[in-house]
């Protein structure tokens, strides 16, 4: 009998992780879709919102936030696998758990995906390749979309190849890693 429960317990456990990183992409996602719509439609690119240069990592968006006052918790940043930071002026790329599309505007198509759980570097692909080294391994990735919507995409579901995860659409931009 125990080893019936063990199973079950797990994908239960499992289900609550992703619920909360679902959660966590979300406001995070809410956070960058209102500043957006005070900056004329326009993501952020980089630590500050007016400059067009983009950042060469996802943690000086973040840490720009938190200059701005715009994140004021380091908490929402953080997912499976990635132990949060006690402060914002203490986050490292160690304490964040996703990363980020640069060069979006809230008229762009609502299913590109803004912000996901870190790991793939391009989304050429509709299917993205899993890997171990990802925070969820190959059991799946997180998605937040310019249309402010979040899901967890399991792997293999939707018709994505085993050990892939199918965002269901391509972009050419990469995807900013902490």
């Amino acid at each position: 009998m125990a080893g019936l429960a063990v199973p079950a317990i797990q994908g239960g456990l499992d289900k609550a992780k992703q619920g909360v990183d679902v959660s966590n992409a979300r406001q995070l996602g809410i956070i960058f879709f209102s500043e957006a719509n005070d900056n004329n439609g326009m993501y952020r690119v980089n630590s500050d919102l007016t400059n067009t240069q983009a950042a060469g990592s996802f943690l000086t968006i973040v840490q720009g936030m938190f200059s701005n006052g715009v994140l004021t918790s380091a908490k929402i940043l953080s997912g499976q696998g990635v132990i949060p930071a006690t402060s914002t002026n203490g986050v490292t790329a160690a304490n964040i758990a996703f990363g980020y599309v640069p060069n979006l505007s809230t008229s762009d198509d609502g299913q590109i995906p803004l912000i996901l759980t870190k790991g793939p570097t391009s989304l050429s692909q509709s299917n993205v390749t899993l890997q171990d080294s990802y925070p969820w391994k190959k059991k799946g990735i997180v998605v937040y979309r310019v249309g402010n919507s979040a899901e967890f995409l399991k792997a293999g579901a939707n018709g994505a190849p085993v050990g892939s995860a199918n965002i269901g659409m391509t972009n050419s931009n990469s995807v900013l890693q902490p």
